[in-house]
């Protein structure tokens, strides 16, 4: 009885330490929304650029991961693994470091300054492709041996088989790529030069808190896409990881 009441009480504490700066920042935004909202389209603008370096990115991930994927563990060809690991290697890397030779190689091609310096390597980020075959690990080749001496070729194995298998992985990958992407501040500051062409990540890490209101207010709008897509996708996420680990340990 003691330590059911003790976990209660644990469980109300850890509770209270997220819901009260929440409820803190949301009453404190009330005054706020009119500025946002109706003066100055500033923040509209900015809402809009999270959008559309999101959504690509996004996009771009659930095309090209998948297939790296299912080409990573059914392709048969000279220094495979050996490109796995370099993935892997690239993954476990701090972002800080990546955006060096991202920096050097936006440079080259032109396009520096631009949205498409942070949407390109954020759709070739290799933790979508180690995500997915960990999962395809454990997927039954019987069924893609069979679906090829029908006939059927890699892309029809890989769009008829292989992704109705994965699905629960791709839309946990979708929550956890919209996570990363809607809060982009390092590669915004670096990459972009026009301040109307940040995203409102950026311009939150910018403002003064001169009118509480209103960084309150704009900090609401920023996470109510956030918060929506959690809660949309939050089972699929759980469901999506922990078939992934379940996957990988047989």
């Amino acid at each position: 009885m003691k330590k059911d009441i003790f976990r209660i009480c644990f469980l109300i504490l850890c509770a209270a330490t997220v819901i009260v700066p929440l409820v803190f920042v949301i009453v404190r935004s009330f005054g706020g929304y009119r500025n946002a909202l109706l003066s100055d389209p500033l923040y509209f603008r900015l809402f809009w650029n999270s959008v559309l370096l999101t959504v690509p990115i996004l996009l771009g991930q659930l095309i090209v991961s998948p297939m790296a994927a299912f080409a990573f563990e059914t392709a048969r060809f000279r220094g495979k693994e050996a490109l796995y690991f370099l993935y892997i290697i690239i993954m476990l890397m701090p972002l800080q470091l990546l955006m060096v030779p991202h920096y050097i190689t936006a440079e080259l091609l032109g396009y520096n300054g631009t949205w498409w310096a942070i949407i390109l390597p954020g759709i070739f980020a290799p933790f979508g492709t180690f995500l997915i075959r960990q999962q395809l690990r454990g997927i039954n080749r019987s069924q893609l041996d069979a679906a090829r001496v029908d006939g059927a070729g890699e892309f029809t194995v890989f769009w008829r088989i292989v992704v109705p298998n994965i699905s629960s992985t791709l839309a946990a990958l979708s929550v956890l790529t919209f996570a990363d992407c809607w809060n982009i501040v390092d590669q915004a500051v670096v990459f972009i030069k026009n301040n109307y062409e940040e995203p409102l990540s950026v311009y939150l890490s910018r403002l003064i808190a001169d009118n509480s209101s209103l960084v309150f207010s704009i900090s609401v709008i920023y996470i109510i896409p956030a918060v929506l897509v959690f809660a949309l996708g939050h089972d699929f996420l759980a469901g999506g990881i922990a078939l992934t680990l379940r996957r990988d340990k047989s």
